[in-house]
């Protein structure tokens, strides 16, 4: 049929149901009959709809939020905006550069600071253009199987989640990792739906790529272990032999994707990780000490879910209506989810970021359960039902307030969330960076752990001591006598620390014997 709309469209909700008469598309065709198919064609709308989505999403983030000005968006921002400046200027990591981290965001980060220079809205804007990359292959996959409402849903939701919209403009690892590694799943469903061995290729890449910026996307790994069990492999191409090309298929393919995904976590091992990086990582995270103390921090709880309760809810109506159709597909954010709450009901500390771990499963079977629910509505209660008229309206009443609640709960989190961000403090305007521009004029190093402060004041920490979380003083990969080594070898003309911190590293003869304070400034000590 000709027009804006042919029946595939009009029946996308409908889930292609017989009988379904697309009247808007009659009604457009009737208004507009001059408009042909060639020159407006739907599939091509409907496939700007695909890229429209993180565009958008894109676009509000760059308008919306103050990501050249404001202080601090993100609470680790300085971490990684240090660590990529001093390797801009030709430090390189671990060795003497302690860092416990994968090395890929900070070797992308300082490229791009030597190319453009050191500034936080570049690394403000790779952010964005990774959480653009995260919406759509969350959009993507909501959508596959269903229709684009369940992907433009899953977004919104995932909008709403604590933490999303501020990790999209900082400049910190978790939501780089988990973009890429979800575009790693995108691409591997591109294969299994028939795609050719070069999205296979791309899954793995792309899978060690997001490793390869934080080894807590290992998360997806047993997800991926079920997709492949199930057998969501390229279709056979049929005939006496099917089956074992199938097989085949099914063999050589992992080895292509086990081939990529080894093969380049290896070659950026080779190229990037100094002497003593998997000491760093391993002492740091597994050491005793640091399961000691870390045991004592805040974990995972149940009442953590509280705050983003209408997405859990929807969630796990989701999650029915796909095990009721036996979904294989739907399978993969089920088996994430299960294991993001295995590992962090065991894991400490719990810092808010990680609750991206659960978010981006929870929008993603939230997404494509709400646009389930209303296929299935309109399967059963298709236009000119002919039988009682109290169960359809009570029916699509109950599914209605439900979609308007949580859609309308979701735009307001978002519309909070942005007003927050919006409001950020300009750099430009803090006391202590001003402060640090003002006695640091013409000074190399400073030594603080307000790694933020000093980024935007243009002063550089020395390598050793510009990672100091406390993992590493509880796996004593730093000790005060090292961190006295460290100071009389760089000599800093400033160090900002709280008492806490001169406490820590025992500091305060020191500083005594070396510095004085800076009259106006608090914890602010200028080399004598």
């Amino acid at each position: 049929m000709g027009g804006i709309f042919h029946r595939a469209e009009v029946a996308l909700a409908a889930g292609g149901v017989s009988g379904v008469e697309p009247r808007p598309a009659r009604a457009l065709a009737m208004a507009f009959p001059q408009l042909s198919l060639g020159r407006l064609n739907a599939a091509r709308l409907a496939r700007g709809w695909d890229v429209a989505v993180p565009a958008l999403f894109g676009l509000a983030l760059v308008t919306l939020v103050p990501w050249r000005t404001a202080f601090r968006l993100g609470f680790d921002e300085g971490f990684e905006l240090i660590k990529a400046w001093l390797v801009s200027r030709g430090h390189t990591l671990y060795g003497p550069f302690w860092n416990d981290q994968p090395p890929l965001h900070t070797e992308l980060l300082a490229f791009l600071f030597r190319v453009f220079g050191p500034s936080v809205g570049l690394g403000r804007l790779l952010s964005m253009g990774l959480a653009m990359v995260l919406v759509g292959a969350l959009y993507g996959l909501a959508r596959r199987g269903s229709n684009r409402l369940a992907g433009v849903l899953a977004v919104v939701l995932l909008a709403s989640a604590s933490e999303f919209l501020s990790l999209s403009v900082s400049v910190m690892l978790e939501l780089p990792a988990f973009a890429l590694g979800l575009a790693a799943v995108w691409t591997w469903y591109r294969w299994a739906g028939g795609g050719g061995r070069l999205w296979l290729v791309a899954s793995g890449l792309l899978l060690v790529a997001a490793l390869q910026i934080k080894f807590t996307v290992a998360l997806l790994l047993p997800a991926f272990v079920v997709a492949w069990w199930l057998g969501l492999e390229r279709p056979a191409s049929g005939g006496e032999s099917s089956e074992v090309e199938r097989r085949h298929l099914s063999w050589r393919a992992r080895w292509v994707w086990l081939g990529a995904l080894c093969g380049t976590f290896g070659g950026v091992v080779l190229l990037w990780y100094g002497p003593g990086a998997w000491t760093m990582m391993g002492r740091s995270h597994f050491s005793a000490a640091t399961r000691v103390e870390g045991a004592s921090l805040s974990g995972f709880g149940p009442a953590l879910l509280g705050d983003d309760g209408g997405l859990v809810f929807l969630a796990l109506v989701g999650l029915v209506v796909q095990v009721g159709q036996r979904r294989r597909d739907q399978w993969f954010p089920a088996v994430w989810l299960v294991t993001a709450l295995l590992v962090h009901w065991q894991h400490r500390p719990w810092w808010p970021y990680y609750w991206l771990h659960f978010a981006i499963p929870l929008a993603w079977l939230a997404g494509a359960g709400a646009a389930e629910v209303f296929r299935s509505l309109w399967r059963r209660f298709p236009a000119g039902h002919r039988g009682g008229w109290r169960g359809p309206v009570l029916a699509w009443m109950v599914w209605s307030l439900a979609f308007a609640g949580g859609l309308s709960v979701a735009l307001e989190k978002v519309a909070w969330e942005m007003q927050r961000l919006r409001r950020a403090l300009p750099g430009e305007q803090d006391s202590t960076v001003q402060a640090l521009r003002v006695h640091g004029a013409g000074a190399r190093w400073v030594f603080t752990r307000d790694l933020l402060t000093a980024f935007w004041a243009g002063l550089p920490i020395p390598p050793e001591l510009a990672v100091l979380p406390l993992k590493r003083l509880w796996s004593g990969q730093l000790t005060p006598e090292q961190t006295r080594a460290v100071l009389e070898q760089y000599r800093p003309e400033l160090l900002l620390l709280p008492r806490f911190w001169r406490e820590r590293f025992d500091l305060e003869d020191y500083l005594a014997a070396r510095y004085q304070p800076v009259e106006g400034v608090p914890n602010l000590y200028r080399r004598k």
